[in-house]
């Protein structure tokens, strides 16, 4: 099978997927039909898009299953309005139930954040995931051994001083850290790549699965910064030097939610470049 194969009694020559090749490796051969010179195949990103874009379906890449093709128009799609209430009604969630999750709805979750833009489809990211509340509890209490380090290191610090209100919590059976979230993913991506916020993207794009699926997030602010310090809680996580950690959600269901939605928030600035 050729690198890009092309149904001739579909295709109408129109030239949308040449011109839709982010690479620009897609060209017109001698019998008219589309076509990509076996010297130029190396520099496809395999996004796709001469495929998705063609408007006769004409076109087929060898790397692609075409049983995982869906015709964008028998998708199901939310208008304008629930789309932008998706993304306003978004809340970081810091009280979950003991419910935990099972494997297969955070795999379900990870499966549509796949789909999350990545620099020239590189598609670098890991997940790192905690299957239990032991595990997640685990993880919060080694956020805590990074903590009294930094005390001891220098107790006037802006760790420190935190590390001693959520140790202090700890003790009292609270967990300030993880917010009781039964578990918590992490992003990593290797140190050498150039585009590390592909995590973040990534991330952004699980929280907002989330809500949509009836589930909460809250940004693993704490998580992240003692994971990127703390060598036992990197291998706690099997993270090696050679990665670099994006950032961390807690995940669960909500153990409350909101009655009233859109809080205040600051007037956006904006510099219009004329």
């Amino acid at each position: 099978m050729s690198f890009l194969k092309v149904d001739e009694s579909k295709c109408t020559q129109c030239g949308i997927c040449a011109a839709i090749c982010p690479a620009e490796i897609v060209s017109f051969g001698d019998q008219g039909l589309p076509e990509v010179a076996s010297l130029a195949a190396n520099m496809c990103i395999k996004c796709g898009q001469c495929v998705l874009y063609c408007p006769t379906c004409a076109n087929t890449l060898a790397f692609q299953n075409e049983n995982e093709l869906v015709r964008a128009g028998d998708l199901a799609m939310p208008g304008k309005e629930d789309a932008l209430n998706l993304l306003k009604t978004r809340r970081s969630t810091r009280k979950y139930k003991d419910q935990t999750l099972k494997k297969e709805e955070i795999a379900a979750l990870l499966d549509a954040v796949k789909m999350a833009p990545t620099a020239v489809n590189s598609q670098n990211v890991r997940w790192i995931v905690t299957q239990t509340r032991e595990k997640t509890a685990e993880a919060a209490n080694l956020v805590l051994c990074w903590m009294r380090e930094e005390i001891f290191k220098d107790p006037t610090s802006r760790n420190a001083l935190t590390g001693a209100r959520l140790i202090a919590k700890a003790k009292e059976g609270g967990d300030g850290v993880l917010r009781g979230a039964p578990h918590v993913i992490v992003a990593v991506t290797p140190k050498s790549y150039m585009w590390p916020e592909d995590g973040a993207i990534a991330l952004t794009y699980l929280e907002l699965a989330a809500h949509a699926s009836g589930l909460g997030c809250c940004w693993g602010g704490f998580l992240t910064h003692a994971t990127r310090n703390f060598e036992p809680l990197r291998e706690f996580f099997g993270i090696t030097e050679e990665e670099h950690v994006c950032g961390a959600q807690m995940i669960g269901y909500p153990a409350l939610l909101p009655t009233r939605q859109f809080p205040p928030r600051k007037n956006i600035t904006v510099d219009w470049v004329k």
